[in-house]
C-alpha cells in the first residue's frame, strides 16, 4: 500500500464522515423541515427555504458519502443556511452541552469549523489529483 493509496484511503473517509455529520444533522433536526408540508404557513418562501436546504442536504449527503466532489456543492449551500435559516449544528449534541445564552455562538463556531474543514478537504482533493475509486466506476 502506497502514499497515494494512503491519501486515497483518507480523503474518501474524510468525505464520508462529512456525509455522516450532514444525514445525522438532517434526521437530529427533521421536525424542523415539516414547515414544507405545513398548512398553516405564513409564507411560500419558509417551505421553499426549507425545501432547498433539506434538498441540499440530502445532495451532498449521497455526493460525499460516494465519493464524488460534486458533492461539496451542495454541502456549502447546506451549512451556512442550515445555520442562518434553522440555527442547527451539524455536529450533534455538542451545542446542548453549552448554555443557551452562547447556544448560538458555539452553534456558529462549530458550523463554520466543519465548513472550512470541507473546503480544506476539497483543496486536498484537487490538489493531490485524487481521483476516488467511485468516480471512476
Amino acid at each position: 500500500m502506497g502514499l497515494d493509496d494512503l491519501k486515497h484511503k483518507n480523503v474518501a473517509n474524510a468525505a464520508k464522515i462529512l456525509a455522516v455529520l450532514v444525514a445525522t444533522c438532517l434526521l437530529r433536526y427533521i421536525e424542523s423541515f415539516t414547515v414544507i408540508f405545513s398548512y398553516n404557513q405564513v409564507g411560500i418562501v419558509p417551505s421553499i427555504v426549507a425545501m432547498l436546504v433539506l434538498l441540499s442536504g440530502i445532495c451532498a449527503t449521497t455526493g460525499l458519502f460516494r465519493g464524488m466532489m460534486w458533492g461539496f456543492i451542495p454541502l456549502y449551500f447546506f451549512i451556512p443556511a442550515a445555520t442562518m435559516f434553522f440555527g442547527i449544528s451539524i455536529i450533534p449534541f455538542l451545542p446542548s452541552l453549552i448554555s443557551p445564552e452562547f447556544r448560538s455562538i458555539a452553534i456558529l463556531t462549530l458550523n463554520s469549523i466543519v465548513l472550512l474543514f470541507a473546503v480544506f478537504l476539497l483543496l486536498r482533493m484537487m490538489d493531490s489529483n485524487t481521483i476516488l475509486q467511485t468516480e471512476n466506476s
